[in-house]
């Protein structure tokens, strides 16, 4: 995924910017997954930091 990244960014950066970010975004709420598996991936990440503070 990050040699995709790269050369998307390379190829093409005027799109790269944002289609990069909303890649990291997918990508993140593929992989994260709801503890209460409701889909909140944004609870999920607070809920991660919580913890991680704690």
């Amino acid at each position: 995924m990050l040699s995709a990244l790269r050369d998307w960014t390379r190829d093409s950066p005027t799109t790269a910017v944002l289609g990069i970010a909303r890649s990291i975004i997918r990508f993140v709420e593929n992989v994260i997954p709801d503890p209460d598996d409701h889909g909140d991936t944004a609870a999920t990440l607070e809920t991660m930091r919580d913890e991680h503070l704690e």
